[in-house]
């Protein structure tokens, strides 16, 4: 499968008037694979990135600055024989700042969100929907009979972690303790936090007070 790999089209992609980001995606639908290697600020906004199969809608690798994604949708991924399905997933990456807002990760067979082969400063993700519905889940059961877990939303290797007003439905949830800290608003159902000692937690109320 054809990958688009946004260095490559800087040239079409570079917006005036976005300060923080060198490289803007909006507006957009796209049935193959993304995926961002350049150390740079990308910004995808109303980015819609559906329908693969054994890939990864997003992919994030190599050294990149900062990666904001505001408003978009990355699922309805399913595996082939390479075993691969992710909404959204890092191979080597060294991020700087992530931060989705808005965005949803939903109905890939494997992971939601994998932040696990890559090390992060700062990543966030707020009003975010992480999501497999149930027909998605009865697939992947009819598929994989010996299988009894959900599709998993992990977190490795981040120095601060915020997870702020987001809804969790038919996923499983890891923090690894190669996560320092992580900062939460909200409720987290079916949370795994491998090693509380390692891993600072912190619970925000909604008016910015600890709780």
């Amino acid at each position: 499968m054809r990958m688009m790999r946004f260095a490559a089209f800087s040239a079409v992609l570079l917006c005036a008037g976005s300060a923080m980001a060198d490289i803007v995606l909006k507006d957009a639908s796209l049935n193959r694979p993304v995926v961002l290697d350049t150390d740079t600020n990308y910004l995808l906004r109303n980015v819609n990135i559906t329908n693969l199969t054994d890939a990864a809608a997003l992919t994030l690798a190599g050294r990149v600055n900062s990666v904001t994604l505001e408003n978009c949708n990355l699922g309805r991924i399913v595996a082939g024989p390479e075993g691969k399905a992710a909404a959204m997933e890092c191979s080597g990456a060294v991020v700087g700042r992530f931060k989705a807002t808005n965005t949803s990760f939903f109905d890939a067979e494997n992971q939601l969100a994998s932040l696990r082969e890559g090390t992060f400063g700062t990543v966030t993700f707020d009003r975010c929907h992480f999501s497999t519905s149930d027909r998605c889940l009865k697939e992947v059961q009819q598929k994989y009979p010996w299988r009894n877990w959900a599709p998993v939303t992990e977190f490795y290797n981040i120095e601060r972690l915020e997870l702020l007003d987001n809804d969790f439905t038919n996923t499983v949830i890891i923090i690894h303790p190669s996560v320092k800290k992580v900062v939460v608003r909200g409720q987290i159902p079916g949370l795994i936090i491998q090693n509380p000692h390692a891993t600072k937690v912190i619970q925000v109320a909604r008016d910015g007070e600890d709780a």
